[in-house]
């Protein structure tokens, strides 16, 4: 009798599992020459063996929103000026290229990398970088907007997250956009920061050779460093610049150039927005 019922039993465990074994889905091989876009997307998620890439600034993933998942690097608040100079173009060429290993950091070269952001111009820059580095299998996925999958989370016009800060200040009178952004200590000191300033053309005043008189990246540059290592918050930093009594910051070896009103009102956002 035992023996009989094992026997029943065992039959219907090989059943079972026969039939878990043909409804498991094959995963798909991700092949150098596949293309990949918006409209396949929702085919490749949550896949262990891709890197999911959104290339925009922090911003606009929390005004415009984001596709669930994909983790963000920025392309002009992080890879521009930090592990590329591209100048005014986005036709790559390999003396662009500034910091090598940061690339090979923030990008895993053993898995399929997707990369979107608004367009395709800097994913398609970015990928012709990792195709020189050796990076096999990076593909341009198109535009958020392009997106019409079910992983699609929208904007809620607020930014904040973690201990980043970003915060950006159009002037009217000088059409010039103003960018902050960094990273807090959780006392609230400045450990990491870019300065940006973008004409109405959105070429950053930073771009090589922009001006031959200024060279605005070295003068930013300067004050970052100078900010960074004094240890100060936001709060802090903004008052010293609008305190006509205190002086502190109105001679910084290195730094000519003034204290334009966008990066002072873009300051002001910033600090409005945490008090």
């Amino acid at each position: 009798m035992y023996k009989k019922y094992f026997a029943m039993l065992t039959i219907l465990v090989v059943i079972l599992l026969s039939s878990c074994e043909d409804k498991k889905e094959t995963i798909k091989p991700i092949l150098p020459d596949d293309l990949i876009t918006m409209d396949e997307l929702d085919q490749y998620m949550f896949r262990e063996d891709v890197q999911y890439v959104d290339l925009r600034n922090y911003d606009a993933s929390f005004k415009s929103g984001f596709i669930y998942s994909f983790e963000v690097i920025p392309f002009f608040d992080y890879l521009d000026f930090r592990t590329f100079d591209r100048g005014n173009t986005y036709l790559f060429n390999p003396s662009q290229i500034i910091h090598e290993e940061e690339l090979y950091r923030l990008f895993d070269k053993e898995k399929a990398i997707f990369l979107y952001a608004d367009g395709c111009i800097r994913a398609g820059y970015l990928k012709d970088v990792l195709d020189y580095l050796g990076y096999e299998r990076v593909y341009v996925l198109g535009g958020i907007g392009d997106y019409r999958g079910e992983y699609l989370k929208l904007g809620d016009g607020v930014f904040s997250i973690g201990n980043t800060f970003y915060s950006l200040f159009y002037d009217e009178d000088s059409d010039l956009t103003y960018h902050i952004s960094g990273i807090y200590e959780l006392d609230r000191t400045i450990t990491n920061l870019r300065i940006d300033i973008v004409d109405s053309f959105g070429i950053s005043l930073r771009s090589t050779n922009y001006d031959e008189n200024i060279d605005y990246n070295l003068e930013l540059t300067t004050l970052e460093n100078f900010i960074v290592k004094d240890i100060i918050t936001p709060t802090e930093l903004y008052y010293l610049l609008t305190d006509d009594n205190i002086n502190k910051y109105d001679e910084i070896p290195g730094f000519s150039l003034e204290y334009e009103q966008g990066f002072i009102n873009a300051l002001y956002r910033l600090i409005a927005k945490k008090n």
